[in-house]
């Protein structure tokens, strides 16, 4: 008897065990879940611009300065941003893969006209109607009539978007290089309310090499021709070439070795 005592004791305290065990197994895999999900949201690329100005012309027309300096990622983290299936989308429609995506440009925006002044017709029916025709904008309201119980109204726009991009720089700073986009409409009632934009860079080979025709000029060895190699290493541009000086009548090597400072 007391044998079996000790035996269900030793059950319970087992079964006790194995429950906490796996209690905190399925603890451990749902923080560990929630820790990879985290993550994964941490390493999104974020895509949307940064607006920098934004201005109306007398017009009523406006016009939106982005800077998209930091919205570009190399092309192996395309299935990485924060509109996976806006990439996704624009790539099916383009007929290619994702990686072969230059950039992507989302424009959210508005489209709405307020305090419009309506002129009142009649068809010729006698029925009354409302219509409004200006800056690209077409409209027509019919109150509820003989004819029809509800009121309707037809509606058409028609507007255009000029999408620029640009690089600028300061003379002093010509290394802080900023990229620019600007985003205008022709039409007053089309309002951008954010942009998204991402650009996918390819790697650059950072080694390159080619064969050359090379023709030189100089005051004191006159013009000279002849075949040349040229190998860039990254910033480093080597270049060697076997000339015939016409002022010497006679062949000669040449070379030349070059650093990058600053690029435009």
């Amino acid at each position: 008897m007391k044998n079996l005592k000790y035996y269900l004791i030793i059950a319970a305290l087992a079964i006790g065990l194995i429950c906490m065990a796996v209690g905190w197994f399925k603890e451990h895999q749902v923080a560990s879940t929630l820790q990879e999900k985290n993550q994964k949201v941490e390493k999104k690329i974020l895509t949307e611009a940064k607006e920098i100005a934004r201005a109306v012309k007398a017009n009523g027309v406006e016009s939106v300065i982005l800077d998209i300096t930091g919205n570009h990622t190399p092309v192996e983290n395309v299935d990485k941003t924060d509109i996976p299936d806006i990439v996704d989308t624009a790539a099916l429609a383009l007929d290619i893969r994702t990686k072969q995506l230059k950039e992507v440009t989302v424009i959210a925006a508005q489209y709405k006209a307020e305090k419009l002044q309506l002129i009142a017709e009649r068809d010729s029916l006698k029925n009354l109607f409302y219509t409004y025709n200006g800056n690209g904008l077409d409209l027509k309201f019919t109150p509820p009539n003989a004819l029809s119980p509800v009121a309707t109204a037809d509606f058409m726009g028609r507007f255009g978007i000029t999408i620029a991009k640009g690089n600028k720089s300061k003379w002093f700073t010509p290394w802080k290089n900023r990229e620019l986009m600007s985003v205008t409409s022709d039409s007053r009632y089309f309002t951008v309310d954010h942009v998204n934009y991402i650009g996918f860079d390819k790697k650059v080979l950072p080694f390159h090499a080619e064969i050359q025709t090379v023709s030189t000029y100089n005051q004191f060895t006159g013009v000279a021709a002849g075949p040349g190699v040229k190998i860039q290493l990254g910033r480093f541009n080597a270049s060697a070439n076997y000339q015939y000086y016409d002022k010497f009548k006679q062949w000669g090597p040449g070379g030349t070795l070059t650093y990058k400072l600053v690029g435009f």
